[in-house]
């Protein structure tokens, strides 16, 4: 039960962690590539898988919904706002992995030991997904009822396509 809980976990998370880029790889329409959304809006971090426009809480579902200086504002806000747990938990994400691949290279593997590396890599992971979900919402929210309409009609349309790269 443990196992397949944590399993579904990392898959979601895995999932929520690559769609942003996936998204920002096609570019902005009349932007100058990656990052370079909403008439030139930009955050420094969209390559580094963070809160960028090209990551989960910007990008892709802002793009050319001519947001107001007093949105963008609030915007960067919350994003600003959730960086540091993200990075705190980006940093035990990329130590976890590291000591399992020292553990996966070693004549001492142990089993034990695995599992709590992998299961604090699901938790880091889950937190991740969660704080992306929950700056997603804040920035949804700052929308006007006519953006949000945009987004959610943007949304069906991607869903509809289905999964690209799985074909």
């Amino acid at each position: 039960m443990k196992k397949a809980r944590i399993a579904a976990i990392a898959a979601a998370a895995g999932i929520a962690f690559a769609v942003p880029f996936l998204v920002s790889a096609q570019g902005a329409p009349g932007g100058d590539g990656p990052g370079m959304r909403d008439g030139g809006f930009r955050h420094v971090h969209a390559r580094h898988g963070g809160f960028g426009e090209g990551g989960m809480t910007g990008g892709a579902f802002l793009r050319g919904l001519d947001l107001t200086e007093a949105q963008r504002d609030k915007i960067f806000a919350v994003r600003h706002a959730s960086e540091p747990a993200m990075r705190e938990q980006g940093k035990i994400l990329r130590a976890t992995r590291v000591e399992l691949s020292k553990l996966a290279l070693s004549n001492d593997y142990d089993e034990t030991k695995a599992r709590a590396l992998t299961d604090r890599s699901a938790q880091a992971m889950s937190t991740m997904a969660q704080l992306r979900t929950r700056a997603m919402n804040e920035i949804f929210r700052v929308l006007t009822p006519e953006q949000q309409a945009k987004v959610i009609e943007r949304q069906a349309r991607w869903e509809q396509r289905g999964p690209r790269g799985f074909r």
